[in-house]
């Protein structure tokens, strides 16, 4: 991974470098990021954290709290390493989702991650260095919410952001370990359906679960700018209230 490219989020107020080719966190990040809500001094894990995109962003929002990224892939991970490298509460691990290791089971307030959307490089036309932040590899979207619930503390609360289509597979994992489900769909466009969704449970409790107001990204025009919603969000001044 030779070649950086410098990006700012939240308005310019968080700098990161990212690949200049193949995969970069964009929209899914951040919206992962703002609908996180943190106590000081909670402890949060980010399973899959890439260049640590998702880290930054809470540091910035919850600079107490004490932040994990775990990331398998060898460049990546000394991306975001260099990221990170002088924010002294986060803290990047090497380690796959399918391997969690004992000493982190129940350790975690919260857990976040942005599963990959894909079981095989093939399913989609790649470069080299996007494949290993997009394609699941050996494990599975089952997998990645085995190792959320493992790692949460007893009545801990998870948060993913996904692929819409993938809300069935979600629920399954979730039926009978997790309650107080809820579900934002994020629509491109208002008329379109729902391309991803954000999903926060509670490990253990069996709380009623709810469907959240939809995120509405663009408006319908020639330029398909944001709406005043999503801006907000995206530049982190409004969170996503998943409460």
């Amino acid at each position: 991974m030779d070649r950086l490219k410098e990006v700012w989020f939240f308005d310019g107020q968080v700098r990161v470098d990212q690949p200049a080719q193949g995969y970069r966190a964009g929209t899914d990040a951040l919206l992962l990021a703002m609908s996180v809500q943190a106590r000081p001094n909670d402890k949060i894990l980010d399973l899959g954290t890439g260049s640590a995109i998702v880290p930054c962003l809470l540091h910035h929002r919850f600079s107490h709290c004490q932040i994990t990224g775990l990331e398998r892939d060898v460049a990546m991970r000394s991306l975001a390493r260099q990221n990170t490298k002088d924010i002294r509460t986060i803290e990047i691990v090497s380690g796959d989702v399918g391997d969690i290791p004992k000493s982190w089971h129940l350790q975690f307030d919260q857990v976040v991650s942005n599963p990959p959307f894909f079981d095989d490089a093939k399913s989609i036309r790649m470069s080299q260095d996007k494949a290993p932040s997009f394609v699941a590899g050996d494990t599975c979207l089952i997998d990645w919410i085995a190792a959320m619930l493992v790692t949460l503390k007893p009545r801990g609360l998870g948060t993913l952001i996904y692929r819409a289509d993938g809300l069935e597979k979600i629920l399954y994992a979730l039926f009978g370990k997790a309650g107080r489900i809820r579900i934002c769909p994020i629509h491109s466009y208002a008329d379109e359906p729902a391309k991803r969704i954000i999903v926060q449970f509670r490990k253990g409790v069996n709380s009623k679960s709810a469907i959240k107001p939809a995120l509405i990204l663009h408006e319908r025009n020639t330029d398909s700018r944001y709406t005043e919603a999503a801006q907000a969000v995206l530049n982190g001044k409004t969170p996503l209230i998943m409460a």
